[in-house]
Order: structure tokens, then sequence, then C-alpha cells
């Protein structure tokens, strides 16, 4: 718990101290009013998933991309309720190699994901055209395994299906710039941190023979960090 409450440090309380505590933020031409941002947002984004725990997770997988899209409708001033899909992709670490005799040939075993989730977030100007958007993510992940060498040796016994599902959070902060030519359009830098409700179970993936991976450790749920870019269609936006 206590590496959960880093990261919403990292996401939240460190982009609030940057930008200021004054809730009227200064821009160019004098204060930035705290207008309502568009009514609908369709949030298109894509990154690089970095896994973080655990650490016998971390030794298995590298993040390929976890790309996303979803569609947020203003409720009260600047608060948007949503709903969503992600996929995600990782793929296994280059050293994951089986032995045959003299030869060795390596691993393409595959972690895929669908994710739907509901989103809630909440969107602060910083600049005539610049705004900070804070949201949290709950949603439900359903994964598979692939491209699997099925080994049986004693360590990935008994088999356990390659397939699984989990509950997973997702705290999120992205910096969205407003485009001059095309106003009902804003670019986006972002952070985020997924929590998957569920411990990494060596055996899905048939790797628990790795004596490199039974050496980790496999404490906490698995998690990943994604630094991402995207797009926002701002439909109904109000006049600046």
């Amino acid at each position: 718990m206590k590496f959960c409450f880093k990261i919403a440090f990292l996401l939240f309380v460190i982009p609030t101290v940057l930008l200021g505590q004054d809730e009227t933020p200064i821009g160019p031409s004098g204060p930035v009013a705290q207008r309502p941002n568009a009514r609908f947002v369709i949030k298109v984004n894509a990154g690089i998933p970095k896994p973080i725990t655990s650490n016998m997770f971390r030794k298995c997988f590298n993040g390929f991309y976890d790309a996303g899209i979803s569609f947020n409708l203003r409720t009260i001033g600047n608060v948007y309720f949503g709903i969503g899909y992600q996929n995600i992709f990782f793929k296994n670490n280059a050293y994951l190699k089986a032995k045959y005799f003299n030869a060795s040939i390596p691993y393409d075993t595959r972690m895929l994901a669908d994710c739907p989730f509901v989103t809630f977030s909440y969107d602060r100007f910083i600049k005539e055209r610049a705004y900070v958007s804070y949201s949290i993510n709950y949603g439900y992940i359903i994964s598979r395994y692939t491209s699997v060498n099925n080994d049986t040796s004693a360590a990935n016994l008994p088999i356990v299906s390659k397939e699984f599902t989990a509950q997973y959070i997702k705290p999120e902060v992205s910096f969205n710039f407003i485009d001059k030519e095309n106003p009902w359009v804003s670019f986006s830098v972002s952070l985020a941190y997924t929590t998957l409700i569920y411990k990494f179970d060596p055996k899905a993936p048939r790797f628990n023979h790795f004596e490199d991976i039974q050496k980790r450790s496999n404490r906490y749920y698995m998690s990943w960090l994604t630094v991402g870019f995207g797009v926002n269609v701002l439909l109904g936006r109000s006049k600046e």
C-alpha cells in the first residue's frame, strides 16, 4: 500500500504543486478563468508500459504498447464521467530461451489483454489553451498468454490456464494543449499507473522452470507505469 501512495503522490500531488495552489492561474493576458471545457470529449491515447511490480512479472515481461479510447461527458463544472476500452501488449524479455542440447531457442510468449473501463476525470486550465486532466479509471482486464512454449516440467505443474481476468485501477494525469488552428482538438502527454488486483502466476505462461524467475519476489500485485501521448476531440466546447 505504501507503494500505491508513492505513485499517487507522483501523479497528483507533484503536478498540483508545480502548477501552484492558486485557483486562478495567470496566463499571458492575465488570470486564466476556469471556464467549462468541452461538453463531450473523445480521448485516444497510446504509450509504452513499463512493469513495476511484481518483481517476478517485471523479470518475465516488458511492455510493447498500451492503447485506449474513451468517451467522456461533462457533468458538474469540469468533472467528467466516461466509458472506454484499452488494449495491452506485453512480450517476454529476450533473455528467456529454451535450451535443447547445444541449441538455444528464444521464446516469443506474449500477454495480450482487452480492458473495458469506466473513468472519472477533472480538467483544470493552467493557460488560455492548456489544461491538466486528473483521472481515475476502474476496469476489468481480460488477458491471455499466446505463443506459449508448453513446458511440462515439475516446476510448471499443476497446469494452470493461460487466461486470467481481474479488476484494475489506473490513476492518470495528462497535460493537454489546444490546437490554435483547430480549437476542437487538443494534444496530450500523460503519465499513468495501472494496478491489477491480481498476482502474477509464472505457471500460466510456463515460465516457472527458469531459476532466475523463481528467485524473484511476487508479493505485490502486477502493475506498470505508462508514459503516453494522445489526441482529444472536444465537442461542444464553450467559446473563448
